[in-house]
């Protein structure tokens, strides 16, 4: 590229962040229900957002809105910045196409997701996911150990903040273990890849820890279960109760059937016609199921029990959040496989919609199988890239689908790997004709 471009490309994305950053400072903080959650430190929030928050809520005081806006605008521009920079030079992308991809980038700074603007974690895991994925494409395909600290200090700020991306150092660790499968049991090579496969299990052991000293219980941060149970609790029947031996579980599974009954929230109320007619009801209907029903009742029932037992309000409050998430995990297993072929397909009607149209799930499905199977046969860098980008989509998906619904703010992270994706599709076709026209 001649020093000129490089110079108007400098000048034009300097224009563009700006513009961006202006438009994100004159918005309004927006406060949604889950902020109060994160500023209260409840326990079944991560603690990545609540010490951000309680930070600078202790630090600039009354200035906190702006004070979260302004550093969430610099720290996602920055990732973007980066991350359009790594996969422009890896991919060898046109203006045409880094126009387009930067504006995939910027879209969740504006409506409807207002990342930079939320008082919510998006603020900081967006930019967290953009710079780990940025930094491993650098230490995979630039062989670059010395970002393998960064990437486990991004990782762990990436996944005490949201905890949906607990696996995707997995998927790195994976592609890294094919690229060097000849030589795997060479010392550096088995160092690399025990800091990509162990890095998961230091952030669960952060997670237990932190509630151990925050709320006096060694758990994860509950509400998982409560929330993969809503599609099971959806799908159930009256008869189900017939299989739950525990106590405690038949009766929050009775009192929150009968609830959910009365609401007319079970599929088995639901006059769709078809299943994406019935996904859309459960949608409509998930905070009802879940929110209001599965996890305020639940959470009231084992307060009412364990008040009378224990001093500490807040310690009986935090075992509380933690029993009803654990007796989810009891119905929601037992309820899937008592309802599994409702189950099934309410869940791939719930990845498709993640998707917006069958067709894009289609590509993106066909590029993971695809570039999996050419790089079990060989390694090679595009068909590494696919798989990269293409299972991060679909890794998310999946996922988002198992533990609530697909909507913008839990899949907007992938929408600039799914156009990657296509990109390299595109360049893996034109190379292919290439190669049969000589």
């Amino acid at each position: 590229m001649k020093p000129r471009q490089i110079f108007k490309e400098k000048y034009l994305l300097l224009v563009t962040y700006s513009i961006v950053f202006f438009f994100t400072i004159f918005q309004k903080a927006i406060y949604s229900p889950d902020t109060s959650g994160y500023l209260l430190a409840l326990p079944y929030r991560h603690l990545g957002y609540v010490i951000f928050s309680k930070t600078f809520l202790f630090v600039f005081g009354d200035a906190f809105d702006i004070a979260v806006i302004f550093f969430q605008s610099i720290f996602g521009l920055f990732a973007v910045n980066f991350f359009l920079k790594k996969v422009s030079i890896l991919l060898h992308l046109n203006i045409a196409l880094k126009i387009l991809l930067l504006g995939i980038l910027l879209f969740p700074f504006f409506s409807p997701l207002y990342v930079a603007n939320n008082i919510c974690p998006e603020g900081l895991s967006y930019p967290l996911y953009l710079l780990f994925v940025a930094l491993n494409l650098e230490f995979i395909f630039n062989h670059n150990s010395k970002v393998l600290k960064y990437i486990f200090i991004v990782f762990l700020a990436l996944v005490f903040t949201r905890g949906q991306f607990l696996f995707t150092s997995l998927i790195f660790a994976f592609v890294y273990l094919l690229q060097n499968r000849t030589q795997v049991f060479k010392k550096s090579v088995l160092i690399h890849l025990s800091v990509l496969v162990l890095i998961p299990i230091v952030a669960v052991l952060g997670d237990l820890s932190y509630h151990k000293l925050k709320d006096g219980i060694f758990m994860t941060t509950p509400f998982g279960f409560v929330n993969m149970s809503t599609s099971a609790f959806y799908v159930s029947n009256s008869d189900d109760i017939k299989l739950i031996t525990n106590k405690d579980d038949r009766v929050i599974f009775e009192s929150c059937y009968h609830s959910l009954t009365r609401q007319k929230l079970l599929l088995s109320q639901n006059k769709a016609k078809n299943y994406r007619e019935q996904y859309e009801h459960f949608q409509k209907s998930l905070v009802a199921i879940c929110n209001l029903t599965i996890h305020e009742s639940g959470t009231e029932y084992y307060l009412q029990k364990h008040l009378p037992i224990y001093e500490d309000d807040n310690f009986a409050s935090a075992k509380s959040f933690y029993e009803i998430d654990q007796t989810c995990k009891n119905l929601t297993f037992i309820l899937i496989k008592q309802n599994f072929k409702k189950w099934i397909q309410l869940y791939f009607a719930n990845i498709l919609h993640g998707f917006h149209h069958w067709f894009i799930f289609i590509s993106i499905a066909f590029s993971l199988l695809f570039s999996l199977f050419k790089l079990m046969s060989s390694y090679n860098k595009w068909d590494a890239l696919l798989f990269i980008f293409s299972s991060l989509s679909i890794l998310n998906a999946m996922l988002s689908a198992l533990f609530t619904y697909s909507i913008p703010r839990l899949l907007f992270y992938n929408y600039a790997m799914i156009f990657l994706c296509f990109i390299i599709l595109t360049k893996l076709l034109m190379q292919e004709i290439k190669m049969r026209k000589n």
